[in-house]
């Protein structure tokens, strides 16, 4: 198949969020198509083609098809593993692919559904198998939109979910390209330092200079180093963060606009609204309207669990 990452139409085969129970065991086996989970409560201890790492809250794990892989937790400690079984590029035949439980061996005859690897469809998606990302929860967050948007029927929630999966995957592939800039402690306090301060403070109304001063750097470098880290300018994160507790008040409260406008660090409704519409793509009456309208969908047991 000749694809590069501009072609990416991801097809979602499984999304669910699967609690793991102390002692549980997933047997070695290799899948047909892509893996991809976030370890979100708990310890995994993981073995990929026979080396075994514990992975700890926070971190990211991607398997491309093929790859013997096997999971299990401490006896006495369970974990919380949302994840994801999907293609990058939907093929004809992908609604004939299963998820698998079976080593190699047992799996000759359904070789035609083995998806090819992403690392050989387009080399610049190439991702670390183990990635953690510096700050995890925006990638864990989206990842569990695309699980809570699973199995909706409207094609606004298939568009937004696809978006969502297109977001995770910028997030991981720039941890994994940006690992030795992480890896600088300087910078790492630094981005803590400015990301706890828009967590605590975004009701107020910082600009640029407040969070380079409080990290002691000038602000074209700050500016610079937080968009290696985060993939987009401080203000642009800052905006998109208070629209999140905004999406998060209207969904949870009865608070009006105008309420919410001054909460979230915003001068006005007018400002709020505007902001609203450039992130989320609709104002925030459309927002409640499509969450009002979706239908509710009962959630399927996980196949990795056997329920």
């Amino acid at each position: 198949m000749n694809a590069g990452w501009s072609d990416l139409n991801p097809y979602l085969r499984v999304a669910q969020n699967q609690q793991c129970p102390g002692g549980y065991v997933l047997h070695p086996r290799v899948i047909f198509d892509h893996y991809l989970a976030c370890v979100a409560e708990g310890s995994l201890i993981v073995n990929l083609a026979g080396k075994e790492q514990v992975l700890e809250p926070g971190t990211f794990i991607f398997i491309e098809p093929g790859v013997e892989h096997s999971f299990r937790c401490y006896s006495n400690v369970p974990a919380r593993l949302p994840h994801l079984h999907f293609d990058f590029f939907t093929l004809p035949d992908a609604g004939s692919v299963f998820i698998s439980f079976k080593p190699a061996e047992e799996l000759a005859a359904f070789r035609r559904l083995f998806r090819p690897p992403i690392h050989e469809q387009a080399p610049e998606l190439q991702l670390d198998t183990v990635i953690q990302p510096l700050y995890y929860e925006p990638a864990l967050e989206c990842l569990m939109k695309v699980i809570a948007l699973q199995g909706r029927p409207s094609p606004a929630a298939r568009l937004e979910q696809r978006g969502h999966v297109l977001q995770l995957i910028a997030m991981l592939l720039q941890a994994t390209q940006t690992r030795e800039v992480n890896q600088n402690p300087r910078h790492v306090r630094a981005m803590e330092e400015a990301m706890r301060l828009i967590r605590e403070e975004f009701r107020q109304p910082l600009n640029l200079d407040d969070l380079a001063a409080a990290v002691h750097l000038s602000p074209s470098h700050f500016g610079s180093l937080f968009r290696q880290f985060h993939q987009s300018s401080p203000m642009q994160f800052l905006r998109n963060y208070r629209i999140e507790q905004v999406k998060h008040l209207l969904l949870t409260t009865d608070r009006t606009l105008t309420q919410i406008s001054g909460q979230c660090g915003f001068s006005s409704v007018h400002a709020l609204s505007r902001a609203f519409k450039e992130v989320s793509g609709m104002s925030p009456s459309d927002f409640l309207q499509g969450r009002r309208s979706e239908p509710a969908v009962k959630p399927s047991g996980c196949p990795m669990s056997g329920v």
